[in-house]
Formats: C-alpha cells, sequence, structure tokens
C-alpha cells in the first residue's frame, strides 16, 4: 500500500472510532478520490480489521462493532 492508501486508512481508523461509522461518500469528499478507490479502500480495511468492522447494508455503511452507542447500528 502507497503513502495514501496509508493515510486514507488511518483516517477511516480514526473516523470509526470516533462517530462509529463511516461509507465511500465520507472518503470521496475527504480526499477527492473515486467512489471506486473508496470502497476498495473499505473492503480492505474491513477484511483486516474482521473483528471490530463490518459492513451494515441497512445503513449502507462500515460500522465499529465495539462503539459505545448500538443503536446506531
Amino acid at each position: 500500500m502507497n503513502w495514501y492508501g496509508e493515510q486514507r486508512h488511518k483516517w477511516i481508523k480514526e473516523m470509526l472510532r470516533i462517530y462509529g461509522f463511516i461509507n465511500r461518500s465520507h472518503i470521496v469528499e475527504k480526499f477527492g478520490c473515486s467512489a471506486q478507490l473508496a470502497g476498495n479502500d473499505l473492503t480492505a480495511f474491513q477484511e483486516a480489521n474482521a473483528t471490530w468492522v463490518e459492513y451494515n447494508p441497512r445503513r449502507r455503511a462500515y460500522v465499529n462493532l465495539t462503539h459505545t452507542n448500538p443503536r446506531e447500528r
């Protein structure tokens, strides 16, 4: 993974820690990248952190399973 990918992954982790969820549009807006690249980043991040991150199809977002507000899942 290149430096830009590492920066996106660090930001994804931080947003999941703070807000408890993230989706492609957040990454596209923040980094100005394509939706496909944002989706690839989220998939790779989820695969690397499968014990605490999962995709929620109802919310169309990736959620932090350890976040303190379970009603947001």
